[in-house]
């Protein structure tokens, strides 16, 4: 019997990665390319599976030896319907992908959030390894996180489990781009960084990389009120997560996205902060780990390439 492979799309805000991966693992190939114009889904898909093929050719493989396919997408997905119920930065509502992607490549392909198979593949074969109930909170342009409870991804009733970034962290503050506001998103993310620091601190910013980089790169030079800043967004990241810890009672937390980059900064001091927030209960335990990820930004394709349906809890709704 020839090896088989497993196919992993990981769709995101600006790019699209998808990869060919061993049962083992890790990656024989990955094409990334522009995600704009994903509001047309036929056009969309039919460069996805173009990438797809793309890859198979290059190894000298055929779909035949595939033997899962999974996508991830920014936002709600259904994965039994193959539905992007919700997806704001992206697809918009109700947009039958897995139908589009099946109808071209004659083969089931799994829809589900991309943080949840970020999880996925932070449980298998990264960070999160021996670790059954532990959440992987990704914090990038905005804030994702998937939930394993029990060796499973959990989705919930709704398939929005895990919306970590937009949890209300402020009664009625910053706009968010969900369309709330006071959502954690909108103070910790990248993008709120930087949105606070333009707010902040313009005159410091004028002739420097328009970036969130730039705000790290202040605090390397001992800026105060960059350190201000990133200190009082940790704050708000520590509030959050403390609050998912509280509700649903795991044990490990793994940090990935950019700005995980920037451990001391922004990983190291979550653990002593979380507990300052948390229930009581656990927190006298002193057992909580927080982890920096181990796979970086491939983990969502990889994850959308083992994780099925069985996986899940919780997932079996219409």
């Amino acid at each position: 019997m020839s090896e088989q492979y497993r196919i992993g799309i990981d769709i995101g805000g600006t790019k699209v990665n998808a990869g060919l991966v061993r049962e083992d693992g890790s990656i024989v190939e990955n094409r990334v390319f522009s995600s704009a114009g994903a509001t047309k889904t036929a056009d969309f898909a039919d460069r996805v599976c173009a990438s797809v093929r793309e890859l198979l050719e290059h190894n000298g493989l055929t779909l035949d030896q595939v033997s899962h396919i999974g996508a991830g997408i920014p936002g709600t997905a259904n994965p039994r319907q193959g539905m992007v119920e919700y997806s704001c930065n992206l697809f918009g509502t109700d947009v039958p992908l897995g139908g589009y992607l099946r109808d071209r490549l004659h083969r089931d392909v799994l829809i589900v959030q991309d943080s949840w198979a970020g999880a996925w593949a932070e449980h298998r074969f990264g960070a999160g390894r021996g670790h059954g109930d532990m959440l992987c909170v990704t914090v990038g342009t905005g804030i994702g996180c998937g939930v394993i409870l029990n060796g499973k991804v959990y989705a919930g009733a709704m398939h929005t489990a895990g919306e970590l970034g937009h949890i209300p962290v402020v009664w009625q503050g910053r706009p968010c781009g969900c369309g709330r506001r006071g959502c954690l998103e909108a103070y910790a993310s990248g993008s709120a960084i930087w949105a606070q620091a333009r707010e902040r601190f313009p005159q410091k910013l004028i002739g420097r990389q328009q970036r969130t980089e730039t705000v790290f790169k202040l605090i390397a030079e001992g800026d105060p009120e960059a350190r201000v800043l990133l200190d009082e967004c940790t704050d708000k990241l520590s509030y959050g997560l403390a609050i998912m810890v509280d509700i649903l009672s795991v044990d490990t937390i793994i940090i990935s996205g950019g700005l995980s980059a920037h451990r001391q900064l922004m990983i190291d001091p979550l653990r002593e902060r979380i507990l300052t927030y948390g229930y009581p209960s656990w927190t006298r335990k002193n057992s909580l780990t927080v982890l920096q990820a181990g796979l970086g930004s491939n983990a969502p394709m990889v994850g959308a390439a083992f994780l099925t349906l069985e996986d899940m809890q919780a997932a079996s709704g219409t």
